[in-house]
């Protein structure tokens, strides 16, 4: 089980300079992905889970962070998602990143992104997995970037950058260089969204 930690002023900070606005996520939605996904817990929690169950995991996700977050995340009101727990996502997006092609996998994850609230656990692991195709594919990265609205894509660098010491995981040289020479759009969104979440932190 995991365990909670405090809710982080910086977070939500940082969640408010976020100009996009996220949708609800509709029930109906949220229950067809929900039981899909809880069908296939058990199979991807082996040490070994097979590729098809890796793929038809990752199919099943909701394409937004809405959703996942209403079948993942932590609800100080209501508590613990479904999926809280179980199955821990943590090894789980390496193994799926080896089972279905390379630009599905970031396209998805740029898209549960989008107007993503950085937290604890499952989420934290989301996060990771974001920064880590970023940092890995840095040029398609910034390629899906730029299918986003300008406020989508603020929204994705407020939750690549929204953990509680941002000053701890700047973008390597290499990563920001790659990218400004990509876009210039993600290369000043990333230096502004990174500037002010150190301002938010150091005023913390």
């Amino acid at each position: 089980m995991m365990m909670r930690s405090l809710p982080i002023l910086i977070a939500v900070a940082l969640i408010s300079a976020a100009p996009s606005v996220a949708r609800a996520c509709p029930d109906a939605e949220y229950e067809e992905h929900l039981k899909a996904l809880r069908a296939l817990t058990s199979a991807v929690s082996t040490s070994e889970p097979e590729q098809a169950a890796l793929a038809a995991f990752f199919k099943a996700l909701p394409p937004d962070f809405s959703c996942f977050n209403r079948i993942f995340g932590y609800s100080e009101s209501e508590g613990p998602a479904p999926l809280y727990s179980e199955p821990q996502l943590h090894p789980l997006f390496s193994k799926i990143a080896a089972a279905v092609p390379r630009p599905d996998y970031e396209r998805k994850l740029v898209g549960l992104s989008v107007n993503a609230r950085w937290d604890s656990d499952q989420i934290g692991v989301l996060q990771d997995a974001t920064r880590s195709v970023l940092d890995a594919d840095t040029r398609l990265f910034v390629r899906l970037l730029g299918e986003l609205s300008a406020n989508s894509e603020r929204s994705v660098w407020v939750f690549l950058f929204g953990a509680p010491h941002p000053s701890n995981e700047p973008l390597s040289p290499s990563v920001q260089n790659q990218l400004c020479e990509a876009s210039a759009r993600s290369c000043d969104l990333s230096k502004q969204v990174y500037a002010r979440a150190v301002s938010e932190e150091d005023n913390g």
